[in-house]
Formats: C-alpha cells, structure tokens, sequence
C-alpha cells in the first residue's frame, strides 16, 4: 500500500505542539483522480464489462474459482448488477454501497483510515456497513452521484478491479 503524507494540524501527542506527518491512504488520491464529467447508463455497462473481463484474467492461473458480484448505482437508480453462478446474494455488495454513500470515500479509503486510527471500528459492528475495499464512490461533475461495488473476492483483490476498469474508463473520456 503506498502512502502519500500530508501535515495534520494540532494531533494530541505531538511533541512540540506543531503538524505532524500523517500518511494520506494511496485510496484518497484515486478518488481524486477517478472523476468523470459525465457517467451513462452505458458507461455503467462498459465498466462491468470491463471488470468481468479483469475478473477473467485474474482467475485464468488459480485453481480455486471464487465468483464475484458486481454492482453499479448512478443517481439513485441501480443500473447494473450481476452475480456469478457461485454468488448467492447481494449483501455484501449493499453493506459496501451503504458505506460509500454513508462517508464518501471509497470503502477501501475507510479500511486504510481504520488501519492506522481505528476511527471506523464501530462501523465494524454494524451490520449495515463493510469496512473494507470493494466499493468505489463515482464523482461525476464534481459530486458524489454513485458507486460501484464488487464483492468475491479478497477486498483488496475487488477494489483493484474497480479502480482498473475505471482507469481505463478515464482513458477513454480523454481520449475523445
């Protein structure tokens, strides 16, 4: 996991009272930087696909096939969801949505914050939420107007598919 720092002002503890260095998780960049002008239901589309096919890769070399669920919110209205034959239910997916809208951040964002603070252990307990990676807030026109969540495998191995299918997605609207 790579950590960018940035100073935090006025942390109980600091020696000589200043800002101290606080590493920034490698996920708040990527929110930053995965941002779109605009997102259509096919864009939805084109990023599921996109994670399927990652998802096909990825599990080209493991004997052990773990199915995955995928799911897509944009402005209220779910417009993707899938899950593999291996898959039984959409929970996970929901409780990784709930706490993208719940925080906005990424779910990731929240684990590595909890990582080193603790700050989310209480949302641990709570059935509703999913304090790991997996969901991706969508930032479209500069405001929080989706998420896109995939559930199966190891969390971090979800939220690598999400932030790769996005990328090239971004690539895609530059190149227009």
């Amino acid at each position: 996991m790579v950590m960018k720092e940035t100073a935090v002002a006025g942390r109980a503890g600091s020696p000589d009272g200043l800002a101290e260095k606080c590493p920034e998780p490698e996920s708040a960049a990527l929110e930053r930087r995965l941002r779109f002008e605009k997102f259509s239901h096919e864009d939805g589309w084109n990023t599921a696909m996109k994670i399927l096919e990652l998802y096909g890769r990825k599990m080209a070399d493991r004997e052990i096939k773990k199915g995955i669920g995928i799911r897509i919110v944009v402005d209220g209205v779910l417009i993707f969801q899938y899950l593999m034959d291996r898959k039984r239910d959409d929970s996970w997916l929901i409780r990784k949505q709930n706490t993208v809208e719940k925080f906005g951040h990424s779910s990731m964002y929240i684990w590595e914050v909890n990582e080193r603070t603790h700050e989310y252990e209480s949302v641990k307990e709570d059935p509703a939420y999913a304090v790991c990676g997996g969901a991706f807030p969508l930032i479209i026109g500069g405001e929080m107007r989706g998420m896109v969540a995939v559930s199966g495998l190891a969390h971090y191995e979800d939220h690598e598919l999400i932030v790769k299918a996005l990328e090239e997605l971004k690539e895609q609207e530059a190149g227009k």
